[in-house]
């Protein structure tokens, strides 16, 4: 048998079928569609809140990617709770089901469009427009230029490894 592991440090039995659609859910959520909604419904909230562009940002994105998702990702969720201030525990253990249940349709939708070929048609229509380039330009632009991702710069800009 011959295995490659892209994007994993590991090998795991898998079928070409189960590695396409895992691979297209998993992009579409949490790696990346999921987790850049969930960032800005957050980050929103503070703001309309009255937080600060860089206080929304520490708080929603700055701590999860440099602080926590590495030591979860070390370590696991158990630690993570068990190792955190109680706020923070009491916070976790008593929000996430609400969190599981409203998006658990949101995934299972994603899943069905992922396993009957949506998913992979948006993508091959997308991609053989003759402006997709430009198109994808002006998505990823209204991204960058948000408020979130513009406060992340001037965030990312402050961290010791990025002084000059």
């Amino acid at each position: 048998a011959l295995g490659v592991a892209i994007g994993s440090g590991y090998l795991y039995e898998t079928t070409f079928a189960k590695e396409v659609y895992s691979d297209l859910f998993g992009e579409r959520g949490v790696l990346m569609g999921a987790i850049n909604g969930l960032f800005r419904a957050q980050y929103d909230v503070l703001r309309a809140q009255g937080h600060s562009p860089s206080e929304a940002f520490n708080e929603t994105v700055e701590e999860a990617t440099q602080s926590l998702f590495p030591l979860i990702g070390a370590n696991g969720m158990d630690w993570m709770y068990a190792n955190c201030s109680v706020t923070a525990q009491r916070g976790a253990l008593d929000w996430h089901q609400k969190f599981y249940d409203a998006s658990l349709p949101v995934f299972k939708d994603l899943y069905e469009s992922v396993k009957n070929g949506t998913e992979s048609q948006r993508a091959l229509d997308k991609n053989s427009q003759p402006d997709y380039r430009e198109s994808l330009e002006v998505e990823l632009k209204e991204i960058r230029e948000s408020e979130i991702w513009r406060a992340g710069e001037t965030v990312r800009g402050l961290r010791p490894e990025n002084k000059k």
